[in-house]
């Protein structure tokens, strides 16, 4: 089952703990879960450390996380935060939706 899961609030440090549990109670119900992230919505480096958390706890439960759109309007905080600096084709998908099909 798929879940799709609206984050509306921003990206930031003072948020992280609400949409960490968010995204906890989302894999509770689902095995998949699509972030839905709202354009020109604010991130911070905690934001993008926090949905990498997410992801990388995914795949170490079988789970999956995607990402509905391509972040491409936090490109400048994913190369700042050195996640594009030599990113696998996996990390290109994830982000920027470039490559094969999530």
């Amino acid at each position: 089952m798929t879940k799709r899961l609206m984050i509306d609030a921003a990206l930031v440090v003072k948020n992280v703990a609400v949409i960490r549990q968010s995204i906890l109670d989302a894999f509770e119900e689902a095995d998949t879960i699509t972030l839905d992230l709202v354009e020109g919505q604010a991130v911070d480096l905690c934001g993008l450390q926090l949905i990498e958390s997410a992801r990388r706890h995914a795949r170490a439960v079988g789970k999956t996380l995607s990402l509905e759109r391509p972040c491409t309007e936090f490109r400048t905080v994913l190369d700042a935060a050195g996640f594009l600096t030599e990113p696998s084709s996996d990390d290109l998908q994830f982000w920027l939706h470039q490559g094969t099909a999530q």
